[in-house]
């Protein structure tokens, strides 16, 4: 399989909601062997994207599969594996 990056867009300090999808991408990381990026609000980094969703939000690649929400595990790993 295709190494694939997990975006993590992230307040800064981080919610609740934020750690629920840290987790589950922690879990795809180890499971799958993902690359994670945690992008803060507020950074450059996230000013410097085309479209800064609202946190939290989850991308895989450039698609985003949750915005302004949660993702847990199961709906992280079937992104992941679409296409593999």
């Amino acid at each position: 399989m295709e190494k694939k990056t997990v975006k993590l867009y992230v307040n800064d300090p981080m919610g609740k909601r934020c750690e629920m999808n840290m987790l589950a991408a922690a879990k795809a990381k180890e499971n799958l062997e993902v690359e994670l990026v945690i992008i803060k609000k507020g950074s450059d980094e996230y000013y410097s994207e085309s479209y800064p969703p609202p946190c939290p939000s989850v991308a895989v690649g450039d698609k985003f599969v949750v915005e302004n929400g949660t993702v847990d595990y199961e709906q992280l790993k079937t992104e992941l594996l679409k296409d593999a």
